[in-house]
């Protein structure tokens, strides 16, 4: 009985034991399994950060601003051999990547956006606009008035000389009255878009020396400079006859100040008639030249009537101060030749002009025109060159079962928005610039020929 007891007891300790040992190990196990889920927990927190850092390193241009911006890739422009790229893409692996990842490591090889920043500069700092400097019009005047339809416009000032000597007689009429006509039949022939002046001088006092003072004072505008009326024309030219001394400096000055009142777009063109040179002690070639130098830019031409040789050296010189031309005439009819030889001077001038600066024009045009699609078509075969290098390493990828077809997909579809970015810049930047070039530069030589063509009819009449 006591035996039994002893073992019973035995027994029961034994058992107590063993559940203690499994409770201990039953905590172990819990602890040893709680460990990785803390770790997972760890990482997890980890993931989202670095995921957030890659995202925003691989940000994708979306204008041609950004795309510019970015470094060239190690083998871009002539740097490029398909092979190459190929056993650089052989180095990595890329099964693991997204769309994203794998497009922005092939735009790290073979971006181009350094040389394109070459195109979109050269588009951005070129200047369509047409800047070839016209040459002088006939009538002396460098034009920069092709776009205000001012070209041709003549201002035409004559100047008459009212000296007693004009009163002398050539074939039974005096100087006077014949030149008085050949004005008058030169004014008439003139375009009707011309203004017309005549300015007489020397027309008061006598030529005596007790009226030299009064005579030499004495220049007056008969007819202001506006377009040519017939009836007023001749009424003007009535209201003087030669009578006293030849005052051409002062003619020429208050030419000068008639001018600058008008203040009239055009050309400004002097025909000084005389008999004679200056008796009242002024200084014809200074004035010619002071004219002719100002911002007037007025061409003086002499018509010496019946001019002795003394008096023709001083006129020449008048006439090349004043940058025109001097022409002597003893008769009627020579003085007629003389207006009629001028229009069809103007006639051939004008028709030269008219060609020369078409011409001019013309080649200006063309030589921006050609730099405008030499660059266009180099930066888009740039942007052809650059997408198609893109495609092979995609298309190479794939079969070399590095990325899926879903992510080659993805990558050609950034591949296509990128090449599109670029094409629309071209397109527009490119086509427009083109366009100015052929608007402005038809325009300005419609203008030129317009001009020539109505100038050389007006003078051929």
């Amino acid at each position: 009985m006591g035996f039994r007891k002893t073992a019973m007891l035995v027994l029961a300790l034994l058992v107590i034991f063993a559940l203690a040992a499994c409770g201990s190990n039953e905590t172990k196990e819990k602890k040893t399994s709680a460990e990785p889920v803390e770790q997972t927990k760890k990482k997890e927190t980890k993931d989202p950060e670095k995921a957030e850092n890659q995202k925003e390193d691989m940000e994708i241009a979306t204008t041609i601003e950004e795309i510019i911006k970015e470094k060239s890739g190690k083998y871009s422009a002539n740097g490029y051999n398909k092979a190459i790229v190929h056993r650089d893409l052989d180095k990595h692996s890329f099964q693991d990547k997204d769309s994203f990842q794998v497009y922005n490591y092939l735009l790290g090889l073979m971006n181009e956006g350094e040389k394109y920043e070459e195109f979109v500069t050269f588009a951005e700092e070129f200047n369509p606009n047409i800047e070839t400097a016209l040459t002088k019009t006939p009538e002396g005047k460098i034009s920069d008035e092709v776009s205000s339809g001012n070209i041709g416009t003549s201002n035409i000032a004559i100047l008459l000389d009212a000296s007693g000597s004009m009163a002398a007689k050539i074939g039974g009429k005096t100087k006077m009255e014949l030149a008085k006509q050949a004005i008058e039949e030169f004014v008439a022939s003139m375009p009707e878009d011309s203004n017309i002046s005549l300015r007489v001088y020397g027309h008061k006092g006598s030529n005596k020396d007790s009226d030299k003072t009064v005579s030499c004072g004495s220049t007056e505008l008969v007819y202001g400079l506006k377009p040519y009326e017939k009836e007023r024309f001749k009424e003007s030219l009535g209201k003087f006859e030669p009578t006293g001394w030849t005052p051409i400096a002062k003619a020429i000055n208050e030419t000068k100040k008639d001018f600058e009142k008008a203040n009239l777009a055009g050309q400004n063109i002097i025909y000084v008639v005389s008999d004679g040179i200056e008796t009242c002690e002024g200084d014809p070639v200074k004035a010619a030249k002071d004219l002719h130098d100002s911002n007037i830019q007025a061409m003086v031409n002499i018509i010496g009537f019946d001019v002795d040789n003394n008096g023709q050296k001083q006129l020449k010189e008048v006439a090349e101060a004043g940058g025109g031309q001097f022409e002597t005439v003893n008769t009627a009819e020579q003085f007629k030749r003389v207006w009629e030889k001028e229009r069809v001077r103007l006639y051939n001038e004008w028709s030269r002009w008219s060609s020369e600066n078409y011409n001019q024009v013309s080649s200006e045009s063309s030589d921006k025109l050609n730099a405008l699609y030499g660059k266009k078509s180099d930066f888009t075969n740039l942007m052809y060159d650059e997408k198609n290098h893109l495609a092979d390493a995609v298309y190479y990828l794939r079969q070399k079962e590095q990325i899926s077809a879903e992510t080659r997909e993805e990558v050609e579809s950034l591949i296509q928005q990128r090449r599109k970015i670029i094409e629309d810049y071209i397109d527009k930047k490119y086509k427009d610039l083109i366009k100015h070039v052929e608007t402005e530069g038809k325009r300005i030589r419609k203008e030129i020929d317009d001009k020539g063509r109505k100038m050389r009819e007006k003078y051929s009449s």
